[in-house]
């Protein structure tokens, strides 16, 4: 009895779904608010050794990087709104806006611009992995009748 070997099904995920507009403008606002980040520091504000508020945009942009999916795009627009609220409520935001420091001033705004910008890309490239409004995903493409 002569056996074929059976054809080489490639791993689950080999072909990773193509980046979208959305998922590079989330990953150029990660990164963008990481060096505000980085700005921040460097004007000398008040940051831990470790600052989570660049290591986690910095992480989220590997995950996006490594592999653009609904979950990873996801986090991004999850880090953007968690970062985004801290800035909002702390109260150093402020006082990094009116210290009259040039470079704090400009990494301030910088890393509020990011944060706008990552929960606009963020949502945009989560509605391009659902399908957003008007696709023919869902109930329409399993059969049911429309």
């Amino acid at each position: 009895m002569e056996t074929k070997p059976s054809p080489r099904v490639p791993p689950r995920n080999a072909d990773p779904t193509p980046r979208t507009p959305a998922d590079i403008a989330t990953l150029s606002a990660l990164l963008l608010l990481a060096v505000s980040i980085v700005g921040q520091i460097t004007a000398g504000a008040d940051y831990p050794t470790v600052p989570p508020g660049l290591v986690i945009p910095l992480v989220a942009a590997g995950l996006l990087l490594w592999r653009a999916n609904r979950w990873t795009t996801g986090l991004a627009l999850g880090v953007g709104l968690f970062i985004g609220v801290g800035a909002i409520l702390t109260q150093d935001t402020g006082d990094h806006l009116s210290s009259g420091d040039t470079v704090l001033i400009s990494a301030t705004v910088t890393e509020l611009v990011a944060l706008t910008a990552l929960v606009i890309a963020g949502s945009a490239a989560c509605l391009a992995r659902r399908g957003g409004a008007g696709s023919t995903t869902g109930l329409a493409r399993k059969g049911a009748r429309s």
